[in-house]
């Protein structure tokens, strides 16, 4: 099954970001959609946690291929290879995806 999770993640105050995340099913069915808020974060954190919150809605579907579009730069280039230095959350997403037999297919960045 394919899957579009759509992520926005913008600061609303000093070190406090607010994300938007939305998943959808190949036929256009909405499975989700929450905002959540992370006070004391970086932006690339609020990120990769919002996108943790939709791959556990993504658990009951088995086998799923994501396509993912965020204004979250960063991510999309870890996503993409490009890793920085600390690569703990994108450990902790690859092993959630290998538990969830789950795979992010595209990682697109749109403001």
């Amino acid at each position: 099954m394919r899957i579009t999770i759509t992520q926005t993640v913008r600061l609303i105050d000093s070190s406090t970001f607010e994300a938007i995340v939305s998943a959808v099913d190949e036929a256009g069915n909405t499975i989700n959609r929450a905002t959540i808020v992370y006070e004391r974060a970086h932006e690339i954190y609020a990120a990769y946690k919002s996108l943790f919150k939709a791959l556990n809605w993504l658990r009951r579907y088995g086998q799923v291929d994501i396509e993912l579009i965020t204004n979250q730069k960063s991510l999309v280039h870890e996503l993409n290879g490009s890793l920085n230095s600390n690569t703990t959350l994108n450990r902790i997403l690859n092993e959630s995806l290998m538990k969830q037999n789950a795979s992010i297919t595209k990682a697109e960045y749109r403001e």
